[in-house]
């Protein structure tokens, strides 16, 4: 789906002989994917994915406390945010793509432990495909969980693989 695809081990940087290692082999999937169809065309499904974002994303999956506020700025390079008690925002999302009502990518900045990390980010590419019954089929895959670090790769994709399965279902509902 998206143009920098995870691999099966990215082949390290050459050594100062001049020869490269042996890159290293993934011991996970390197995919999250989930998809769910709502009841809206993709302008609809798009507007409400992104711009309503707040409203439906779960108040539990939050970095600094539950049911903390959340902001977004709707546009390429826009922030998806938190924001704790001080008044202080967290970005946890950084749009790279935002194709209008087609696509949207999203640089994710979550670690393994639910922290933000500004230095990593994960990546997670939403298409929204027409099903030609005035209905979308919203297709999500996070991927790209090595630039994360090798200490974080597996527990940032498997903690994924846990969360977006329910989100498919909120999104739905406030669709």
């Amino acid at each position: 789906m998206t143009e920098k695809r995870a691999t099966a081990g990215k082949a390290a940087a050459a050594s100062t002989t001049g020869t490269a290692t042996k890159p290293r082999k993934l011991t996970y999937d390197p995919y999250v994917r989930h998809s769910v169809t709502v009841n809206a065309d993709p302008d609809r499904a798009f507007r409400v994915f992104v711009e309503d974002f707040p409203q439906w994303w779960p108040p539990m999956f939050r970095c600094t406390k539950v049911g903390a506020p959340l902001g977004v700025d709707p546009k390429k390079n826009g922030r998806w945010y938190e924001i704790d008690e001080e008044g202080n925002e967290h970005t946890f999302g950084r749009i790279r793509v935002l194709d209008r009502p087609t696509r949207l990518v999203i640089g994710w900045h979550l670690n393994g432990f639910g922290r933000v990390d500004p230095d990593h980010a994960s990546e997670f590419e939403v298409q929204f495909v027409p099903d030609g019954r005035g209905r979308t089929k919203v297709v999500l895959e996070h991927t790209n969980f090595e630039e994360m670090g090798t200490k974080h790769a597996k527990r940032v994709r498997n903690g994924m693989d846990k969360g977006w399965p329910t989100l498919p279902n909120e999104f739905k509902n406030r669709g």
